[in-house]
């Protein structure tokens, strides 16, 4: 389940007071850094270890000043102080000089320099970047997003005020990041609790701002949404009332982009007032719980965006955030409703029983700790929960249970910081705590899972202010070794302006795979040749006497995933450099090798001649891990190519290759620079191997090391590509329902990897194979095929471009990839897209990224589709919520002439897209075709009669709209394209527009209900009518109803179509009627089936006033058959407003006017007023404009 979830929970403290501050000893560090250059170091002859940069104590001691600044007191002195602001920039800004100045260094130097040289240059400049972002970022950039917050334009805040705004401005970045675990809503919940003296200032200060009225207006609405307030009184510890006030702010879209929700939710809290004025009073308490979500349960809404409350029955406020799934949700919920109590029609979410459940038990007695404990243990399936509450002010309650989720606990100087993952904490502490509920604990009645922590502001820092039981109450003993540090700092984890994640990786990978063979290689002082460079903890002197005594018979490389493929890469790579048939080399996946293909455990000898080679990105991966301990067992050699720095699987294999510095993080769910990573990690190692053992002579290897030095700057000229690599993608994507990528030799590995990345971006099942096995690929299909021909041999190509001429000529879209000058393709491809020309064994690296790139336009193309739609229905959204505001009817507005022309816009639209074939299959045949249909009949090109034969219910206005919504919102959903993140399908979603009422009501409509019909038996626009005409009705003096009968399959008139009566009541009882003795439908009631409009006008025998209503089948085999006509002896008003006569008249109105007018009249409303109301309803318009032509000679 991917969620977010964050908070802040800050220490009770007195502002301490602090002197101006001095920031001179961060300035002489930074120049006795200058003063130690690499240069200068060696022009003074000083040692690299001890002197560069002067050194790690220097180093750290200027970290760790920086990193105080960041404390509430001082930060608010820099807040506060533009001179020591612009003083903080111009450090920040040396520190980029000389980070610039020592990596080109670093760079031109490396391969003359000791390996401890290189590695303690690189480690520096890594710290000092670390430092410069910190200043520029973690506190100038926060200074700017803090002050947007406040809306400052005056005066400094006061301290406490500032305190807040830096807490919620913490809590917000969090969520910013999060947002990559899902991004569909958001919300944050400010708590307060103050001191009853205070609230009525509060409440005195409000009410002088002319806010006392929005403040009433937030505060009493029936359900939670964006901006709602809620307040409550509480007695504190002492006995003295209190009065809590909660903000939330929530924001629901399901499309958008990453970091659009935090902007929103940013302007919501820097434009409330309200909240502005409380946080100039003094607060006992204070917290903040925030979420960011993919919905599981129930809409996308507002309504149904976390945090959720509980009842508001008096019973405290309670705001709830949840990751994962209350899977016995609905049970619960019966449980709740069976005991009297009903949950808003609008909140369709699971987590809405989390406080109910609360409440249950805070109902029967329990305080807010045993309940919170009592209520998680009635949840069934994986889940992570945070909760806050004025019940038990200053608190912040999290539990989790199962493997599904995490709750990490950052431990800061100032606050705790909940929060899901670590990179939700790092930019106020490297310190953490980590639940571990998914782990068996010893608890009172034996084994327990699951773990609930309790985070209290009455606390001076540390573990003072934690607690922690297991679900079943048992006390859990947390001590200071529990605590974790994480090396990642917010750098390493930014975004930094690129729209996804996705794309920023990519473009680092030249740069991340420069770090990979940083470091290891070296030029000889004494022949200028390249060498490869292997520490003993990267390649561990056990396996180097191995490899010399030839006791190495195999070598493995194992992974899963992506990984996986890096490790069949990295086999025919060594494959190549050793060319030695005495060596079985081969790459099998994690699970497989693990599986089938090991003896058996009793055997610790069995892979004794074996090295295993083990790749992974995060160095967590279960198969992985699980492989490479099962392989040790059996006494194989182990190795790990790994990006993560002390990861699970470094401290399970004798030597690891780290990727790039060890630290670089991929946020995206997409793994894109890990790889080519790894690949080059794997080229190293190889190259060694060849070396160690004698299989290539230095000429080569030094070539070799020339040519992966090279890489960097290929894969830098393959992204300045992404212009045209768009085009094609935005060009061609949508256009085929089926693709293949394909590759031949190592190349096959490139096309398994494009197919992977396709398959997590753009959502759809691709086959990859060799170009020669054509056959696999279903050419029927007329498929877009990607050809991975790049580096391919000259003996090869030419029957590479032999197939693609032969994808052409079935009409598939080939699009390949080829070395640069390689022009045979042109003839037969779609695209072709010339990379670099490098080796065939180092050719996946650039077919890959390649592939990668038109991946990620291709879903960024497909996802267009998604906005099309996402914009049209958040325009009818838009139209019927401010319409329906505004008193208009939803029968009302779907007949106004602006929602129609609305409706027959986007039809044309869809229809030219349509016809383009710029919709990707993905959105379905039935769903366009639904969606075609729905325009049609909104626009008013199709009877709405013919509704329910296309959509199984009756063609009522909410019925439509709706439908179209849902259809819109599963074209949506089909469509969209996340990018950076795993899309997430939800178990139950409603959509719709639940708050638009269908019932109708009044005099007319009581009638259809007293004859057993009802309103979804009348077109919309007879429903219209009825409504107008009620404004000019006073009461139903008598009815009948008579039934249609022998009409044609079409619901036409035949010469045999009958009627008869079935039933008459009230004044019509007593009165014969001609049908009751001829059966043969004719004169009005037969105009009137024709027509299928209603009719009103008076009798022709006995002169009454009647309305003689048409109803189509209730029965969805005929929905399109008039079946009834109900005729109503009606009584008129007295005293009926010209307004209401004029509207019920409807086109008869029109139909008067003109005629007077072509009498050379001028006309008036004010004439009908002149005619009796039954003969301004009863006659024909004819008769009417002689009536008042004759009144006005």
């Amino acid at each position: 389940m991917c969620c977010g979830l964050a908070g802040i929970v800050s220490f009770k403290k007195e502002k301490k007071q602090v002197a101006d501050i001095d920031i001179t000893p961060i300035e002489d560090n930074l120049r006795r850094i200058e003063a130690h250059s690499f240069n200068l170091c060696i022009k003074n002859n000083f040692s690299i270890h001890d002197n560069y940069l002067c050194g790690v104590e220097i180093i750290t001691s200027l970290l760790e000043s920086a990193g105080e600044l960041k404390r509430d007191e001082l930060f608010f002195e820099i807040f506060i102080n533009n001179k020591l602001q612009e003083k903080i920039v111009a450090l920040s800004e040396r520190m980029s000089r000389i980070i610039d100045s020592e990596s080109k260094i670093l760079s031109r130097q490396m391969g003359r320099l000791e390996p401890s040289a290189v590695e303690i240059m690189s480690n520096r400049i890594e710290d000092l970047k670390d430092i410069a972002w910190l200043l520029s970022n973690e506190i100038g950039q926060n200074i700017i997003k803090i002050k947007d917050l406040l809306g400052l334009s005056g005066d400094n805040p006061a301290f406490s005020t500032l305190a807040l705004y830096k807490k919620i401005n913490a809590v917000l970045n969090s969520i910013d990041r999060l947002e990559v675990r899902g991004r569909d809503s958001a919300g944050i919940s400010l708590m307060f609790v103050l001191d009853s003296t205070e609230y009525v200032g509060f409440e005195k200060r409000i009410a002088e701002e002319n806010l006392a009225g929005i403040f009433k207006e937030r505060s009493s609405r029936d359900i939670l949404l964006n901006g709602g307030i809620t307040t409550g009184r509480t007695n504190g510890k002492n006995g003295k009332p209190l009065v809590a006030v909660s903000f939330v702010y929530k924001v629901a879209a399901e499309i958008g982009s990453l970091g659009d929700n935090i902007a929103f939710l940013r302007k919501q809290i820097k434009d409330d007032r309200i909240l502005g004025t409380l946080a100039s009073f003094p607060c006992r308490y204070n917290t903040v719980s925030s979420h960011t979500r993919w919905a599981s349960v129930g809409a996308i809404t507002e309504a149904n965006c976390h945090p959720v409350d509980g009842s508001g029955k008096g019973k405290g406020i309670i705001h709830v955030c949840l990751n994962g799934d209350i899977d016995n949700y609905v049970e619960l919920k019966k449980e709740y409703e069976d005991g009297g109590n009903l949950i808003h029609s609008e909140i369709t979410t699971d987590t809405k029983i989390i406080p109910l459940q609360i409440e249950k038990y805070l109902g029967s007695g329990f305080d807010v700790e045993e309940s919170f404990r009592l209520a998680v243990n009635d949840f069934e399936g994986s889940h992570a929960i945070s909760m806050h509450t004025d019940l038990d002010p200053g608190r912040i309650f999290l539990a989790q249970r199962g493997s599904g989720q995490a709750v990490f606990i950052g431990i800061g100087k100032d606050h705790y910081m909940p929060a899901s993952e670590v990179y939700g904490f790092i930019e106020e502490t490297p310190y953490y705590l980590k639940l571990e509920g998914d782990k068996a604990n010893e608890g009172s009645n034996g084994n327990t899972r699951g773990q609930i922590y309790i985070l209290s502001q009455e606390s001076k820092g540390g573990l003072s202010g934690i607690k922690a039981i297991s679900y079943d109450g048992t006390q859990i003993s947390i001590e200071e070794k529990d605590i974790k540090h994480t090396g990642i700092p917010s750098r390493d984890i930014d975004r930094q302006n690129y729209p996804h994640y996705f794309l920023k990786e990519i473009s680092e990978s030249p740069s991340s795979v420069e770090k990979t063979l940083q470091n290891r290689w070296k030029i000889s002082a004494d022949d200028g040749k390249h060498s490869v460079y292997l520490s003993g903890s990267e390649f561990p002197e056990s396996i180097k006497k191995a490899f010399n005594e030839k006791a190495i018979k195999r070598i493995l490389f194992t992974g899963q995933g992506t990984a996986g493929v890096a490790a069949l890469v990295c086999s025919d790579i060594l494959n190549y450099y050793l060319n030695d048939s005495s060596v079985h080399i081969d790459a099998h996946k994690a699970s497989e090798l693990s599986g089938f293909k090991l003896g058996q455990e009793e055997d610790t000898k069995s892979m004794s001649d074996t090295l295993v080679v083990a790749i992974s990105q995060s160095g967590t991966t279960t198969d992985t891990n699980r492989t490479v301990e099962m392989v040790k067992i059996r006494g194989a050699h182990t190795l790990a190519i790994v990006n993560r720095r002390d990861s699970d699987i470094t401290f399970k294999v004798d030597g690891v290759l780290y990727t790039s510095s060890g630290r670089d993080i991929e946020m995206s769910v997409a793994s894109t620079k890990a790889f080519y990573c790894q690949i080059v990690a794997g080229a190293v190692l190889g190259l060694f191997i060849a070396g160690l053992t004698g299989r290539r002579n230095d000429d080569f290897i030094s070539d070799e090391i020339k040519s992966l030095l090279g890489i960097s700057s290929h894969m830098r000229k393959i992204l300045s590509m992404q212009d045209r690599i768009g085009a094609s993608a935005r060009r061609l994507a949508v256009t085929k329902t089926y693709w293949a990528a394909v590759g031949s030799g190592p190349n096959k590995a490139s096309a398994d990897e494009i197919r992977i990345k396709l398959s997590e971006l753009c959502y759809k099942t691709i086959s990859s194979d060799y170009v020669e096995d054509k056959k696999h690929i279903d050419l029927s299909s007329e498929p877009l095929i990607i050809v991975c021909a790049a580096g391919t041999r000259g003996n090869v190509i030419g029957d590479i471009i032999k197939d693609t001429a032969i994808f052409r000529a079935h009409k598939a879209i080939p699009i390949v990839i080829a070395d640069e000058g390689e022009e045979r393709f042109a003839r037969y491809a779609e695209d072709v897209f010339h990379v670099p020309v490098t080796g065939q064994h180092l050719a996946p690296v650039l077919n890959t990224l390649a592939g990668h790139l038109w991946g990620y336009y291709a879903a960024l193309s497909i996802n267009e589709s998604s906005l099309f739609m996402y914009r049209f229905r958040e325009e009818i959204r838009s139209t019927v919520d401010d319409r329906l505001g505004k008193g208009v009817d939803i029968y009302e507005l779907i007949l106004e002439k602006p929602f129609r022309e609305t409706i027959a816009r986007y039809y044309n639209e869809f229809a030219r897209k349509k016809t383009e074939k710029r919709f990707p299959s993905s959105m379905g045949i039935d769903a366009a075709s639904n969606l075609i249909l729905l325009c049609k009949y909104l626009a008013g090109k199709l009877p709405a009669s013919d509704f329910e034969l296309d959509f199984g219910i009756k063609g009522t206005a909410l019925s439509m709209v709706n439908t179209l919504l849902k259809s819109l919102g599963e074209s949506i959903n089909r469509m969209a394209r996340p990018i950076d993140a795993i899309k997430h399908q939800a178990k139950t979603v409603t959509v719709g527009t639940s708050r638009i009422s269908e019932k109708l009501y009044g005099v007319l409509f009581d009638a259809l209900y007293a004859n057993n019909l009802n309103p979804s038996q009348l077109i919309n626009k007879n429903i219209i009518v009825l409504k107008n005409l009620q404004e000019i009705v006073s009461g139903i003096k008598g009815s009948i109803i008579y039934k249609i009968s022998r009409l044609s399959l079409l619901g036409e008139l035949t010469d045999d179509t009958a009627i008869e009566v079935i039933k008459k009541d009230g004044s019509l009882k007593s009165i014969p009627s001609r049908v009751e003795t001829d059966t043969r439908l004719k004169g009005t009631k037969k105009i009137i089936v024709q027509s299928g409009n209603v009719y009103i006008g008076k009798g022709r025998k006995d002169d009454r006033s009647i309305i003689i209503i048409p109803a189509i089948s209730s029965s969805p085999l005929s929905p399109n058959t008039i079946e009834h006509l109900l005729l109503l002896n009606i009584s008129f008003r007295k005293n009926v407003p010209l307004s209401a006569k004029i509207k019920a008249l409807g086109g008869k109105y029109d139909h008067i006017k003109n005629i007077v007018q072509e009498n050379s009249i001028t006309w008036d409303d004010k004439y009908l007023d002149r005619i009796k109301i039954k003969e301004l309803f009863g006659l024909s318009a004819e008769k009417i404009s002689e009536i008042i032509v004759s009144k006005l000679a």
